[in-house]
């Protein structure tokens, strides 16, 4: 993970977050818009990577995808850490990459909910506006329960550490954690939403 902070296509305000996702005990996500990284494919990845990096070259879209998806060792240590990830309704409606591509990431978004290390939640529509919209949030938790923010929105994020700021942004997280539907009932929107892109993958 040290090798992997230091690839020079994570920005420097994504690094203290790859470190901290090594050492965490519990990483709970919010994301506004997107599949959370951790939870991304291959394909949705390239597919933003390629859109929000207009001029770069395949092989470097390439090495940042690949990049994202090292992240995803977190999951094969022998302790690995709980993780909560809740997603906006809108993450599901925006075909990111095509219906087909969206197959494989909610199928893949299904499969990871089975691990009993894993609670995957969906903000929906009908509750309005929450406290986190348009921008994504990362609490890491250690093994000594001190807790670390990271907040980032559109080219630009920081990490959190003051106290009183990391509480902020905790109440936060709950506010929009007690929003969203249930884990079966998120999990049951999810397979909704993959029946609809089943469906219109079939018509094409």
């Amino acid at each position: 993970m040290l090798s992997l902070a230091q690839d020079a296509s994570i920005p420097d305000y994504g690094r203290a977050v790859v470190l901290g996702e090594a050492k965490a005990a519990r990483i709970q996500v919010f994301e506004s818009s997107l599949i959370p990284g951790l939870l991304q494919t291959d394909d949705y990845a390239h597919a933003l990577i390629r859109t929000s990096l207009p001029g770069e070259p395949e092989e470097g879209v390439s090495e940042r995808v690949a990049t994202r998806m090292r992240r995803k060792c977190v999951f094969d240590k022998e302790e690995p850490p709980f993780y909560w990830a809740i997603m906006d309704e809108s993450a599901l409606r925006r075909p990111v990459g095509g219906a087909s591509c969206m197959l494989g990431q909610l199928r893949h978004v299904l499969a990871m909910a089975r691990s009993p290390q894993l609670s995957i939640q969906v903000l929906p529509f009908m509750q309005g506006e929450h406290p986190l919209l348009a921008g994504s949030l990362t609490l890491l938790t250690l093994p000594n329960g001190t807790t670390t923010g990271y907040a980032e929105s559109f080219a630009t994020g920081e990490s959190v550490e003051s106290p009183r700021r990391v509480l902020q942004l905790t109440q936060r997280f709950d506010i929009a954690r007690s929003m969203a539907l249930p884990e079966s009932a998120s999990l049951d929107l999810v397979r909704r939403y993959l029946r609809e892109y089943e469906d219109e993958e079939e018509d094409c």
